[in-house]
């Protein structure tokens, strides 16, 4: 499915797929940023209907498919990838960040709604992954394999890692738990100086990544 396109025949497709499944757990993984850190003025249309169309409407409407059939059976694991870009506001990924904090809070929401009914739903937090959305290809103290990062995600289903007293929310791996639990604790992920910084770094990234495209430009 090509969760762009928002088309319903997909979701009706899907929704006649599972509906005589035992579908006992659901992973939202789909998602989209942006292909490099750009000002919010000079997003392309394009991209920013993307971001919100896949990383919003695509887990919603998966998830209206498939949670009612965890509640009428009264059992259910619902994990939906979220990132530390939702839980510091991010800039020059400000269309990316904004989709990431709606998961959150709407994950939390879903999680006090689903636990009368035995469906258990947990908001998984992460900072790098070592990915093609990352454009990161070396691992590091803070940036996990797939590998790694998804063993310690199942190693900690119903457990808060570093994100304490976020509800329905883990930040399962190590390093990044010790980063989530920074924020929350020292400086708070609303500190101007915190989004400043977190800003810096982004022009930071956004300009490397103009050299490089001018670099490949020349070479064509």
């Amino acid at each position: 499915m090509d969760y762009s396109k928002n088309a319903d025949a997909d979701f009706a497709r899907l929704e006649d797929m599972v509906s005589n499944l035992d579908v006992s757990i659901l992973i939202n993984n789909v998602g989209r940023s942006h292909s490099i850190p750009v000002p919010f003025v000079e997003t392309s249309q394009q991209e920013m209907n993307d971001i919100i169309t896949i990383n919003c409407f695509g887990t919603l409407r998966t998830t209206k498919i498939i949670a009612p059939l965890m509640v009428a059976n009264r059992r259910g694991l619902i994990l939906t990838m979220a990132s530390m870009g939702g839980f510091i506001p991010t800039p020059l990924l400000a269309t990316y960040s904004g989709s990431k904090a709606f998961l959150q809070q709407w994950s939390s929401a879903l999680g006090s709604e689903l636990a009368p009914h035995g469906v258990k739903v947990q908001l998984v937090q992460s900072y790098l992954v070592m990915s093609a959305m990352s454009k990161i290809r070396k691992p590091s103290l803070f940036c996990p394999t797939p590998k790694a990062f998804v063993k310690s995600a199942l190693a900690k289903l119903e457990r808060s890692g570093g994100a304490q007293g976020i509800a329905y929310t883990s930040a399962p791996y190590w390093s990044h738990g010790l980063i989530f639990w920074a924020l929350q604790t020292i400086t708070g992920t609303m500190n101007r100086a915190v989004i400043d910084q977190n800003r810096v770094m982004h022009e930071s990234i956004r300009k490397r990544a103009l050299r490089k495209a001018e670099r490949e430009a020349k070479k064509a």
